[in-house]
């Protein structure tokens, strides 16, 4: 099942960009529940203070996000916040404002978007 999943993402990420290149994680969520994504960065965001980061679950789902770094603040020597945007699945064509929050644990990252009616969560292990 995992590498089928693996094989399924890794096909939708590379359809995604040539230069995009995805990290795979089995330690995601989408609303609570546990998934398995894979995390692309993109380099195509709107404005030079922002990052977009594509996210595709096993499902196909692909939810784009979209980061404000200008707007990031330093929560504690752990946590990060910023302003974000959910871009909702494709055809829905829908953004959602959102909040960001990245938490570091000692052995990883934990990365949030949160927004009305959708929360997605992925980790990276060190």
């Amino acid at each position: 099942m995992v590498l089928i999943a693996a094989g399924v993402l890794c096909g939708v990420v590379t359809a995604l960009g040539s230069a995009a290149t995805a990290q795979y994680s089995p330690n995601c969520e989408r609303n609570g529940k546990r998934d398995y994504c894979a995390i692309t960065p993109m380099d195509n965001a709107s404005k030079k203070t922002e990052t977009l980061t594509a996210i595709t679950f096993a499902d196909h789902t692909v939810y784009e996000v979209v980061r404000n770094e200008a707007s990031c603040k330093d929560a504690s020597d752990k946590v990060r916040t910023c302003n974000a945007r959910i871009l909702t699945p494709s055809g829905k064509d829908k953004s959602i404002p959102a909040f960001y929050r990245g938490t570091y644990y000692e052995g990883g990252y934990k990365h949030e978007y949160v927004g009305k009616g959708v929360h997605l969560t992925y980790f990276f292990l060190d």
